[in-house]
């Protein structure tokens, strides 16, 4: 089937969208009268709106996709389709979304009835773009090209998912408008897709593609090393955290050093000693400076030195802020880079629960259990051998090694934030007294606080290219 869709891509096979008998027209009509007589009833709240992370070439984070995952999504009937997309973008806002916006792109999936509300949103036109989808059965009016073409002339820029859309000559014309094309490799049969790849990009050179959902080392290699694979410009899918590369098969000897002055201050060692180390490598002292007085922080002066760093902020502070050093310590490249990323909005987010529930101690331990639960990647070692320098708390070694006690879940949330894993959310949020759209906003705001952070400690992934 997928050769035959995709033939008239490349210039031959059929050029019929789909061969698959149609039903009647008189039951088609008869079921969209059924759809809009029976009002389909939208929810006051989406819930958990994913966010998936994109990256670049360079495995940096420049992206992140938003949809719903969720039956509703799916089953929603024509009629409504363009209400749902408005109760998504009503939810975006309320998570943010334009904070985020000015840090990173996104990709928002909407469908072809919602193409006349899209500048109403107000969205920055260079940060979103729009994935639009074609529902089973639905056909390309005549009207979407002349919208597509008022559209890009206001700046907005589009995507698709050419299995979805076929080669019908409606089809090749909107192709010719989407700034990227789409390949899943979670779609069925999309196998068939592969040679394809080689021939594709001689027919619409100007594309770049967008891989998404890759899960195996085999799906990686196709995107990074095929004929035409510079064609792949942004990449999503759970493999990529696998395939990061490590900074060493030890840590360096900046992350050594961190290591260092995180047991001394655990140890309560005096100020000359954790100078002392400062003092070995000054360039440390100036990125963990940049870091405290980043305006995120909210100090009222800057700190600069070491002496000033433990009296303002005390050592349970200065050590929070030592592990971000840890991952910028021996080099900032994309893979290093997304860790940080991925380490802060845990922290950030376990960190923000813990303060619903009040407790300031309880909110400082759950940063430093997200913040280091990638210590392990980083450094590619177990995670038990990552954290055994640093001495830390039963409660959070317990949540990190054996995943019990009291911050066990608030780690298992944010990793299920991460995996976009609906059903254990929805379990660990009741689990923990948290509604969903409660841990849909704090998450989102977990994710604005990183952006933040590493725009201001000027770690920032470049993003203009998107």
């Amino acid at each position: 089937m997928f050769k035959k869709i995709f033939g008239g891509l490349l210039g031959r096979g059929e050029s019929t969208t789909n061969n698959a008998p149609q039903p009647p027209r008189a039951a088609v009509l008869a079921e969209e009268a059924a759809a809009q007589a029976t009002p389909f009833k939208l929810p006051q709240t989406l819930g958990f709106v994913s966010h998936q992370p994109i990256q670049d070439q360079s495995q940096r984070i420049v992206a992140y996709e938003f949809a719903v995952k969720d039956s509703l999504a799916v089953a929603r009937p024509a009629a409504s389709r363009r209400s749902f997309d408005q109760l998504l973008f009503n939810t975006l806002k309320n998570m943010n979304i334009f904070r985020l916006l000015a840090y990173r792109r996104a990709f928002i999936h909407v469908s072809l009835a919602s193409l006349d509300d899209l500048l109403q949103q107000e969205l920055p036109a260079a940060s979103a773009i729009y994935l639009l989808e074609l529902l089973d059965g639905e056909q390309l009016a005549d009207t979407v090209m002349p919208q597509l073409d008022a559209l890009r002339a206001a700046g907005l820029r589009f995507a698709v998912e050419p299995a979805r859309y076929g080669t019908a000559p409606a089809a090749l014309e909107l192709y010719q408008r989407v700034d990227y094309m789409v390949l899943d490799f979670a779609a069925p049969n999309t196998r068939a897709l592969f040679p394809l790849l080689e021939q594709l990009p001689q027919r619409y050179p100007q594309m770049r593609w967008l891989a998404r959902n890759i899960n195996t080392a085999e799906e990686l290699a196709l995107c990074r090393h095929s004929a035409n694979s510079d064609r792949f410009a942004l990449f999503h899918g759970s493999y990529l955290s696998v395939a990061q590369n490590r900074v060493s098969q030890k840590e360096g000897a900046s992350q050594g050093r961190v290591l260092e002055i995180m047991r001394l201050l655990r140890a309560n060692a005096p100020v000359a000693e954790i100078e002392a180390q400062f003092k070995l490598d000054s360039l440390l002292l100036f990125k963990l400076l940049r870091f405290v007085n980043s305006p995120v922080n909210g100090l009222s002066r800057k700190i600069q030195t070491i002496d000033e760093g433990l009296m303002l902020l005390g050592r349970s502070a200065l050590f929070k802020w030592l592990s971000l050093l840890l991952f910028t310590s021996d080099g900032d490249g994309g893979a290093t880079l997304s860790l940080l990323e991925k380490s802060l909005i845990r922290a950030h987010f376990m960190e923000e629960l813990g303060i619903i529930r009040g407790n300031k101690l309880e909110a400082e331990h759950l940063f430093l259990t997200g913040m280091f639960s990638l210590l392990g990647d980083l450094l590619n070692l177990t995670l038990a051998e990552a954290l055994e320098p640093l001495d830390l708390p039963f409660m959070i070694s317990d949540a990190l090694l054996l995943q019990k006690g009291l911050f066990a879940a608030p780690l298992q949330l944010a990793q299920a934030c991460e995996q976009d894993d609906g059903e254990r959310i929805t379990e660990l949020a009741e689990q923990m007294d948290v509604d969903l759209d409660q841990v849909s906003s704090v998450y989102m705001e977990a994710v604005v606080w990183a952006q933040e952070v590493l725009s201001e400690s000027e770690v920032q992934s470049n993003v203009e290219a998107v």
